[in-house]
């Protein structure tokens, strides 16, 4: 698959315009190289080789170039090799540019001092030349016949260093003619046979270096030569040393370097002569040069360049500089610089090793620390709040980590709070349906009597339960309950007194006695801490009484001719695990009876009617509840309600309900 995706993208990059001028540069390549092989190439055709190169290379360069930018994003995606790259860049570029400098800097170094030595030695050889040109010229002008015996001797004396040598003298005979007696081989060129007009202007005569064309040859000849005058200016000393073999050998025992080849420049072209190299030679770094110098054109005087191509390797040359003995045959000081060298190359490479190995690790501390953080948040973000990064660094990436761990652990409990959280919601959502399955669904239908219930908890679900007991045609119980807590055992709570209600109400008509036996129930099965205020009335209309009894529960509002009446008979909360309440219940719970009428209203409710606060703390109150339902008497059941309500909710405003709020309206009307 790898091997696919590489071949799509290759394709993929040759379709692009560089790659297509690769292929058409690369096909025209091997075209002209065919040809070359073959039948070789006109001018004209090489110089469209050279475009058709040309236009390889910088396709090649594009499409380079078009990777970089493609994969740079993806290479630099990791931390860990933004931080190496940074390394190299801060590390290893300026090491690699200042031993460049140094590479440059010794190069030309070593050029500098090979050809100085070279031509140090050169014009020792040319102060040589001269001093014979000058002695034999005193000698000669001193006793002119013995001209021949004056050069033999002089030739005889340096055949063992110069045996190249050759001299001449030319003795005046005429304005320009010459009398020319020459000793020497003279195979570098025939002997002179007048002196140039451009000599006159050096009357200290001429010491330096000659181009010489032989007659019939195409390459020139570098030639030491010095020529010197006698006192009395009619004769002339001519001394030829060739830079030949025997000659440059003389140089390298002189310097340490070797003559590798000779180029003349000149306004006639270039013309070459090589000792001891070929034509085509390699130029390697640190062994071989180039020095240049001067020479002159005998018959003009013109000066021209000559490059003289130097073997030379830097130990030769150092040995040469600064030898000092020798131990075994090997110089010592050229040992000495070679270890100090190999030691200073091997600390090097260790320090830059060690320092590449240092911040490669230090690189990869770093973003293991960051990978760990990259994982941990994924593992979080798949929901696994029980992953930790390890810390393994004293530092702020420690820090990062510790922190990291501290928030999963914080993440980790905010989950567990939610799911306790979902777990009472559903609890509540439960205990809501059990409620409202506690609750009547509609209100009983007697006739003569007017009815309209209210039940809105603070919360989900809440403690207020009321309900309807059918105890004849004429007769109906109506009960107004509290239970204390909230949640699913008060919902349960509810449920356990409803059967209890419905079971007691068949059998007792008296709402003190009913209490008292509910109350000896209830005592054995509700927790110490919970208990249950009530209120029950039995309205009888065949009567026309109204029997109550209260345990512990809000009063009882009954508005009768416009006049309103707030009964409050004696009782105390049913449920209490107390030693002795269910005796003292009994004792204190009072029945409460009255005469009613058509008209009259009855208002059952609990203490979040009357204890409904405003955002001042202040509490809507019995006074309240009885003046709104005097006011509106005349109204129907359902009336009276909305507008108990509506007063209630005008006097809350925008503070929250801080309990539930139950109530049933009873209005009393002619029969149906």
């Amino acid at each position: 698959m790898p091997l696919k995706r590489l071949i799509q993208q290759s394709l993929g990059v040759l379709r692009t315009l560089p790659g297509r001028l690769f292929l058409l540069s690369a096909g025209l390549l091997i075209v002209i190289g065919t040809f070359q092989a073959t039948a070789g190439l006109l001018q004209s055709v090489d110089i469209f080789r050279k475009v058709v190169v040309l236009a390889f290379l910088v396709s090649v360069a594009w499409m380079l170039w078009q990777q970089i930018i493609r994969t740079q994003r993806q290479w630099l995606w990791a931390v860990r090799r933004k931080l190496i790259l940074s390394y190299v860049f801060f590390g290893v570029f300026p090491v690699g540019l200042i031993m460049v400098f140094v590479l440059v800097a010794s190069s030309l170094l070593y050029r500098t001092t090979a050809a100085y030595l070279f031509q140090t030695g050169y014009q020792r050889l040319i102060d040589d030349v001269g001093l014979i040109a000058e002695t034999t010229a005193a000698e000669i002008g001193q006793n002119p016949e013995s001209a021949r015996e004056v050069m033999s001797r002089k030739i005889g004396n340096r055949q063992s260093t110069l045996p190249a040598m050759s001299l001449a003298m030319l003795r005046r005979t005429g304005p320009n003619t010459f009398e020319v007696t020459s000793v020497g081989p003279w195979r570098h060129a025939p002997a002179p046979t007048t002196m140039p007009a451009w000599f006159a202007d050096h009357p200290e005569g001429f010491r330096g270096s000659l181009g010489i064309l032989k007659e019939g040859a195409t390459d020139r000849k570098l030639v030491i030569r010095s020529a010197m005058a006698s006192a009395d200016g009619q004769e002339f000393v001519i001394v030829d040393v060739p830079v030949d073999t025997g000659l440059a050998s003389r140089i390298h025992d002189l310097t340490g370097t070797n003559i590798d080849g000779i180029t003349f420049g000149s306004g006639n072209g270039q013309a070459r002569d090589t000792v001891s190299a070929s034509e085509q030679r390699s130029f390697v770094n640190f062994s071989r040069t180039v020095a240049l110098m001067d020479f002159t054109d005998w018959t003009t005087g013109v000066v021209g360049r000559v490059s003289v191509g130097l073997e030379a390797p830097v130990g030769r040359l150092y040995d040469r500089m600064g030898s000092s003995g020798s131990v075994n045959g090997q110089p010592l000081t050229s040992g000495i610089l070679k270890a100090i060298l190999l030691v200073l190359a091997g600390l090097f490479l260790i320090i830059q090793f060690s320092a590449f190995i240092g911040g490669v690790t230090l690189a990869r501390r770093i973003t293991s620390a960051i990978y760990h953080l990259f994982y941990g948040t994924a593992r979080i973000g798949q929901g696994d709040f029980t992953h930790r990064i390890p810390i393994g660094s004293n530092d702020q990436l420690g820090d990062l980590a510790g922190s990291f761990n501290n928030m999963s652990a914080s993440i980790e409990h905010l989950r567990h709070i939610e799911r306790d959280k979902l777990r009472l919601d559903e609890e509540l959502q439960i205990a809501r349906r059990i409620q409202r399955s506690l609750l009547p669904n509609s209100v009983p239908q007697i006739a003569g009597l007017c009815i309209a219930d209210l039940c809105e908890p603070a919360m989900e679900v809440g403690g207020d339960y009321y309900d309807f007991f059918q105890l004849g045609p004429r007769q109906l119980g109506v009960l107004v309950a509290d239970v204390s807590g909230k949640g699913t055992s008060a919902a349960l709570y509810m449920a356990e007194l409803k059967g209890l209600m419905l079971a007691l109400s068949r059998t007792h008509r008296s709402p003190r006695a009913l209490l008292v036996e509910l109350n000896d129930l209830l005592a054995d099965h509700l927790d110490n801490r919970s208990f249950i205020t009530m209120t029950y009335a039995v309205i009888d209309l065949q009567a026309g009484t109204l029997t109550c009894a209260r345990a512990g529960h809000t009063p009882l509002l009954v508005v009768s001719g416009g006049e309103s009446e707030v009964i409050i008979p004696d009782g105390m909360v049913l449920g209490l695990r107390l030693p002795g309440a269910g005796k003292r219940f009994g004792e204190l719970l009072e029945e409460y009876t009255r005469p009613v009428k058509v008209g009259d209203v009855i208002v059952l409710y609990t203490d979040g009617i009357t204890e409904a606060m405003n955002p001042e703390g202040d509490l809507f109150g019995d006074a309240a509840l009885s003046h709104v339902v005097t006011a509106h008497h005349d109204l129907d059941s359902a009336g009276i309600r909305e507008r108990i309500l509506r007063d209630v909710r005008a006097f809350v405003g925008a503070a929250e309900p801080h309990d539930d709020m139950t109530m049933v309206v009873l209005k009393l009307k002619g029969a149906a």
